[in-house]
């Protein structure tokens, strides 16, 4: 008897994108027995287009969901953190699935995407796989480590060492993962729990690999491919960043939160997040941004050591 899945997505003001994702879900040559949409409270109409196709809308956190399609419009928007843990919690509490395949508005899988995803999963023996993202448009990387131990890797992207180009192997044992595709076994959302919705942005999903990884390895699937939609090949040679934004509040803080929580010495815990602070400084002073950006640097790396989480600057989208 073939294993029920359902798709679980979280979506805000990108019904285009969204579109094209349910498309690629309905296609699946492993078929799907429900798929559950979390809406963030889009302003484009996004819960009229799926009233219209035939998602039934949840209305109660008390609502049995079975097979079908549905979706729940949240009151406002949390975050892709709050949104996927809110949606985690919400299709592991009113449904009996057994497996759930996690992904953003902005993706779109290959026709046998899940198919492989599942295969793969039976055959290790794990509760945890994650579909290959690579196309034209964009190259993925399998991270095989993360180096929890040396505080000179201040930013996670330093610490994270990644498999060898070409990815030829069929399979490889990964440390993280994005919330675009995973697919894991229901049975392991009830040890791990749901995805912590304080991150608001960022990091969540590493976070998440993390608690994961205490449980079963994560598997990435070579072949299994699922692509990201708003990719786009990087062809600038402009030298410089822009001046920071909302989005780099998080990604500092949470960068902070992250080697505070998973540090294995106190240079990780402790020094790294002063050389994070320091680097972006000197960054903004190289180009000439630091009245914009200071600001910011402060009061990600202040609540990033005091562990300050949630929604606290409003993101400009």
């Amino acid at each position: 008897m073939q294993k029920r899945v359902c798709a679980v997505l979280v979506t805000y003001n990108r019904l285009s994108c969204l579109k094209k994702v349910i498309q690629g879900l309905e296609n699946q040559s492993y078929k799907l027995s429900g798929v559950f949409i979390f809406d963030n409270q889009s302003t484009d109409n996004t819960d009229a287009y799926l009233r219209q196709s035939g998602f039934k809308q949840i209305k109660s956190e008390k609502e049995n969901i079975q097979d079908g399609k549905y979706f729940f419009r949240n009151k406002e928007n949390i975050g892709g953190a709050g949104g996927f843990s809110k949606a985690i919690d919400l299709i592991n509490k009113l449904s009996d699935f057994d497996y759930i395949w996690i992904m953003d508005d902005d993706v779109y899988p290959e026709k046998d995407c899940l198919e492989k995803l599942m295969n793969q999963l039976v055959k290790e023996n794990v509760q945890a796989v994650i579909p290959n993202r690579t196309d034209k448009n964009y190259e993925d990387n399998a991270c095989i480590g993360i180096d929890f131990s040396d505080f000179r890797k201040f930013w996670t992207w330093w610490r994270k060492d990644y498999a060898s180009k070409p990815l030829n192997k069929e399979i490889y044992f990964v440390k993280d993962m994005a919330f675009e595709g995973p697919l894991l076994d229901k049975k392991l959302i009830d040890k791990i729990g749901i995805p912590n919705p304080g991150f608001f942005l960022e990091y969540d999903d590493s976070d998440y690999a993390q608690r994961i990884l205490k449980y079963t390895n994560i598997i990435f699937v070579t072949d299994a491919t699922l692509h990201r939609q708003l990719a786009r090949k990087n062809n600038s040679s402009k030298k410089g960043m822009e001046p920071y934004n909302w989005r780099f509040y998080y990604l500092i803080r949470n960068n902070i939160i992250f080697d505070k929580k998973y540090g294995k010495n106190w240079g990780v815990r402790h020094i790294s997040p002063n050389l994070l602070l320091l680097h972006h400084i000197a960054l903004s002073i190289r180009d000439h941004h630091l009245k914009n950006n200071l600001p910011i640097i402060l009061k990600a790396w202040n609540d990033g050591k005091h562990n300050r989480m949630g929604k606290r600057v409003n993101p400009n989208y």
